[in-house]
């Protein structure tokens, strides 16, 4: 069948997410992507509406699918995409299992009465501050405090953003005071977040001393049936053990990827403090830094170079993986600060 073609379609904004555009396509239908998908597919295949537009290397002939479908060029549909946004990024600092958001920004988006969009640089691994705004981003639904998946619907003739599992519009509050102690931190933070993209992006050297540095922070204490990771050792309580939130994120190749915004941010923190502007450690350690890397348990997988990200050694790493999640699921007590909102001091802390 000859793919269907819409009779209006709204052009993607210039700093918007691929997955995003087609969300704001489908929901001027009044359909979610993969059945509008389905829908301009035909009977092209029985799995033609199962798959979704992935914002780092979409498939061409699904982006050649939308771009006929809403009459716009496919190529200016694949530069678009992270790949071709941030050539030099590599593909694990891309954030891949959620896509935290900026209030303020979708407040910006009623104001001047366009639609609401998730821009393209909520995806970068190391942002956890809004540029902009300077406001930390958010992976969490303030009205339900569950993990974040935005919805967007048509609210008063403009698309708005909606939470998936309580169906709260995603607002700022209209412009409530903020508290001065978190823009404070945030612009901090933002600080850091810049000098980060600049490793990230900078060349495999200092980038692998980075990730080095992040999973030793992150490896477990160096006794058996250790329930801590390493910066753990940053904490004035003895019983502070890996969050809930984190502990699926303990052994991965790319643990900051899988973290929740705010221990991300905690991560920039510390690094700062042990290494100073640099951010990453040098050929000889700080005091600080030694104490924290000399109790890391000896995993080896974890020192592996860049080339498992290309699946050499992927048994070891899983292997390595499963044990540290093991050891990592311990009883927790309800009063050690590993559950939601129950440590939200994010000041200077010290080993």
């Amino acid at each position: 069948m000859v793919p269907a073609r819409l009779p209006v379609a709204p052009r993607p904004f210039r700093d918007e997410l691929l997955s995003s555009w087609v969300a704001r396509v489908a929901a001027r239908y009044g359909a979610e992507p993969l059945e509008l998908m389905v829908h301009l597919a035909g009977q092209g295949g029985r799995d033609a509406g199962a798959r979704q537009v992935d914002d780092v290397a979409p498939d061409m002939g699904l982006l050649m699918l939308w771009a006929k479908a809403c009459r716009i060029d496919p190529e200016r549909l694949r530069r678009r995409s992270l790949a071709s946004r941030y050539p030099a990024q590599p593909r694990d600092w891309f954030l891949t299992e959620t896509v935290p958001v900026c209030l303020a920004c979708f407040d910006a988006d009623v104001a001047v009465g366009r639609d609401a969009y998730l821009r393209v640089n909520w995806r970068l691994t190391e942002q956890v501050v809004c540029p902009v705004h300077r406001t930390m981003l958010l992976d969490r639904c303030p009205a339900c405090r569950g993990h974040l998946r935005p919805s967007l619907r048509m609210l008063n003739g403009l698309l708005r953003p909606f939470c998936r599992k309580c169906e709260a519009v995603l607002t700022g509050g209209g412009g409530e005071a903020e508290d001065l102690l978190n823009v404070d931190f945030a612009a901090g933070v933002l600080d850091l977040q810049r000098q980060i993209n600049g490793i990230v992006r900078g060349g495999p050297g200092r980038l692998d001393r980075l990730e080095h540095a992040i999973r030793i922070l992150w490896a477990p204490l160096d006794r058996n049936g250790a329930a801590r990771p390493v910066l753990a050792l940053w904490y004035d309580e003895p019983g502070w053990n890996c969050p809930y939130e984190a502990r699926a994120t303990v052994g991965r190749h790319a643990p900051l990827q899988h973290l929740s915004v705010r221990w991300r941010a905690l991560t920039l923190v510390i690094l700062h403090d042990l290494f100073g502007t640099d951010l990453v450690p040098g050929a000889v350690l700080p005091e600080a830094a030694l104490v924290l890397f000399r109790r890391a348990a000896p995993l080896p997988w974890l020192s592996e170079g860049r080339g498992t990200r290309a699946g050499k050694g992927k048994r070891g790493i899983d292997v390595g993986a499963e044990r540290v999640h093991r050891l990592s699921k311990r009883p927790l007590h309800r009063l050690n600060g590993n559950f939601l909102d129950e440590r939200g001091d994010f000041g200077r802390i010290h080993p």
